[in-house]
């Protein structure tokens, strides 16, 4: 408990930290005075555009799941996708994080754990996936039309050479959207030493295989998450209207990827901290003056806990006894996933 404690304190104060420089980096005053201006029209139609998207989302994971044989009723599960958007924002940063939530009631749905964890692994893939896929096509989309040749940079940029960083960050997302691409390949477990190494290398191998065995239904779950990512852009481009930006809805999706990524890194306290300074780098690249691009990034978090406080009663409910469903799924049969993959 105290060695939990502990990382909760680092994270939260890594955040804090970082927060702060933000704040000094484009001035308390100046950034305090952006809040203020905010038009909380436009931030209740940010909070709509992230509500829509949590819903996509949780049909998407729904649809990953079925494609991987796991009995997933769709009332059940977005009742647990609901309740990790609370945990993610009540207890930020703690190990039973809202990913691990989803797993465990998936597997108290009657499925295995390993197929359990892995359709949240690849639901976030898939998300992530086209995240970076959509900045890497809008930018590149940007640096073709001469967007760039027509920015009127902050001050603080002049002389910088923004047709080159825009090619190392083009090259960046390349790398990230052919990554799936590359073959995976697991260690022999002949030659792998610990007798329980060799068996998680082979419930690897196992998922691996059921992965790839129903690639083409996961490969339908990749519309889902197109528009989940439009409406997070969307979120993202209406918190920085509301915060006083003119950026087109191109721009900020063309910079999407590094600040949402942001958000989840350790570092990040509920994505306070490391987003915020990400946004301080990138926003400005697309005309957006920094205390603008902090504030709506801000704004961003803010909807995100206000969404999550608002699932946070769901976190009382639940089932009487989830395991009663084990018998009815294939998946749940003992070696659930070769069963799954004998049945495609």
């Amino acid at each position: 408990m105290s060695r939990r404690l502990g990382l909760l304190a680092a994270r939260f104060l890594a955040a804090a930290a970082l927060l702060a420089l933000a704040a000094w980096l484009v001035g308390l005053g100046a950034l305090l005075g952006q809040l203020r201006r905010v038009d909380l029209r436009w931030f209740a139609l940010a909070i709509a555009a992230m509500a829509a998207s949590q819903w996509v989302s949780a049909a998407r994971w729904v649809s990953i799941a079925s494609v991987l044989g796991l009995k997933a009723p769709v009332r059940d599960m977005r009742l647990a996708y609901a309740q990790a958007m609370a945990v993610n924002v009540v207890l930020p940063g703690a190990t039973l994080g809202g990913d691990t939530l989803r797993s465990v009631r998936l597997q108290r749905l009657g499925n295995p754990l390993g197929e359990s964890a892995l359709s949240v692994v690849l639901d976030r893939a898939s998300g992530l996936w086209i995240l970076c896929l959509l900045s890497l096509c809008t930018g590149i989309g940007l640096l073709g039309s001469g967007h760039l040749d027509r920015l009127r940079l902050p001050e603080a940029m002049a002389g910088i050479d923004l047709r080159s960083i825009a090619w190392i960050y083009l090259g960046a997302l390349s790398a990230a959207v052919a990554l799936p691409f590359v073959p995976l390949r697991l260690p022999d477990q002949a030659q792998s030493g610990l007798s329980g190494l060799r068996r998680v290398l082979a419930r690897l191998a196992e998922l691996h295989a059921l992965t790839v065995s129903r690639g083409r239904g996961l490969a339908r779950s990749l519309w889902s998450s197109l528009l989940v990512q439009v409406l997070c852009a969307l979120a993202l481009w209406l918190c920085q209207i509301a915060a006083g930006g003119s950026a087109g809805y191109l721009a900020v999706q063309a910079i999407a990827a590094p600040v949402f990524i942001a958000g989840v890194v350790p570092l990040s306290y509920g994505g306070f901290g490391a987003r915020e300074v990400v946004s301080l780098l990138v926003f400005p690249l697309i005309g957006v003056e920094a205390q603008t691009a902090v504030a709506a990034s801000a704004l961003y978090g803010v909807g995100a806990v206000l969404l999550g406080l608002a699932t946070a009663p769901l976190l009382a409910l639940g089932r009487s006894d989830r395991n009663d469903h084990a018998g009815s799924s294939p998946a749940a049969l003992p070696g659930g996933g070769k069963q799954a993959i004998r049945n495609e």
